[in-house]
């Protein structure tokens, strides 16, 4: 377990943005969100920081294939103490069938408030045969400042994809809107991913596709669709987009390697999202996607993902090859090549993480000028412990 100040210089030269390597500290390490005692576990949320509050939308953990509303919590003191849990988002009617999840993004520069998800009339079927075709609502939630509720407009399976799992992305420089989206366009072809786009605050969006491989013979189980499914969007210094994108089956493997690690693909786009290069695979492994990384001062990007299952067949080399845990990796070439920034094997009261999805997907969060906050879940069946950890990062 690492945990300190870093300095991070490496023989691939850096970008001609900036002649000094930025300097990343870690700090206040700590557990941000637990109420399993009090009936509310959550194994993975999102969080805006809005007029020193912390809003917080959480799923109950456990609660499966369906049966799902979100919950949103305020802290008015940055994590140390939370009001009551009350609904988030649409109302879910069927609670035996349906599957719901909303996620706060952000906010505009108007101060609009963002958030998004996806509504499954009939479950969310995380495995088995039921994978295979989960057709869905896309849903976006509006909240004009000075207004106390979301507005939540409905976009029914079709608008954009057949499925329509929407999750977090980027507010850039020109005030657009860049949402991730993934899925199947139609039964029976793989998961293709994208970008929603919005230049009106959020009111309307337009779908714009990032990566698709539609040869089947790229599946491990010709049942199975494989694709490329969530992203990690980052605004380069020149105003690039960069998208690392998580994979499927051979779709994202190296085949001359056992056992086989997922990777990495990039994809950059230079009209602020309409049009995006074909994906090509990076040196990182792992799985899990934050929505949006960090673009630090001198132009290198840092994103978190979990330490992969293999460690023995890439690069990656935490301090415990055999524990599970969160990588914090950095790239000084717009995520073509990665290295270790920091790992994570532990929580901060020092108890292990022990299964693969001990560090969640998480979010970093902007605090104030150079100084953010990165929130993961962590999951824990066999302590039955379902709470969210903080640390803070800063530089000079």
């Amino acid at each position: 377990f690492l945990f300190g100040s870093l300095t991070s210089c490496q023989t691939i030269p850096p970008l001609p943005l900036d002649s000094h390597c930025t300097k990343i500290h870690s700090s206040n390490y700590r557990v941000l969100f637990d109420k399993t005692q009090e009936g509310h576990p959550a194994s993975s949320g999102s969080l805006l920081y809005s007029n020193g509050n912390l809003n917080l939308s959480f799923q109950r953990a456990g609660d499966g294939d369906s049966a799902v509303q979100s919950s949103l919590v305020q802290s008015q003191d940055g994590g140390k103490t939370w009001s009551y849990p009350v609904s988030f988002g649409p109302l879910v009617e069927n609670s035996e069938t349906v599957f719901q999840t909303c996620n706060l993004v952000g906010l505009t520069s108007r101060d609009t408030s963002i958030a998004s998800g996806f509504h499954n009339s009939s479950g969310i079927q995380t495995s088995g045969e039921g994978i295979n075709w989960r057709p869905g609502a896309a849903l976006i939630g509006r909240k004009p400042t000075g207004q106390e509720d979301f507005d939540w407009t409905r976009y029914k399976s079709g608008t954009f994809l057949g499925e329509q799992f929407v999750g977090r992305g980027l507010f850039i420089r020109s005030d657009r809107i860049v949402l991730t989206i993934w899925g199947s366009a139609h039964k029976g072809e793989n998961w293709q991913c994208g970008v929603l786009l919005s230049d009106d605050d959020g009111k309307s969006w337009r779908y714009r596709r990032v990566g698709y491989a539609p040869d089947l013979a790229m599946r491990d189980k010709p049942e199975e669709p494989i694709g490329y499914n969530e992203q990690t969007l980052f605004e380069a210094l020149d105003g690039t987009l960069v998208s690392l994108i998580r994979g499927r089956h051979k779709l994202a493997q190296l085949v001359d390697r056992k056992p086989r690690e997922t990777y990495f693909s990039r994809s950059i786009s230079t009209n602020g999202g309409e049009t995006w290069s074909p994906p090509e695979l990076t040196n990182l492994s792992g799985t899990g996607a934050t929505g949006a990384g960090l673009t630090l001062p001198d132009g290198t990007l840092i994103t978190a993902s979990r330490i992969p299952h293999h460690v023995e067949t890439t690069w990656i080399r935490p301090p415990n090859p055999q524990q599970y845990g969160l990588h914090l990796a950095r790239s000084f070439d717009l995520g073509k090549t990665w290295e270790s920034e920091q790992f994570f094997q532990q929580g901060p009261d020092g108890l292990e993480f022990d299964n693969y999805y001990s560090t969640m997907n998480g979010q970093f969060i902007r605090l104030k000028e150079s100084h953010w906050m990165y929130a993961f879940g962590h999951f824990d069946a066999k302590r039955d412990l379902h709470r969210i950890l903080a640390f803070n990062l800063s530089w000079k």
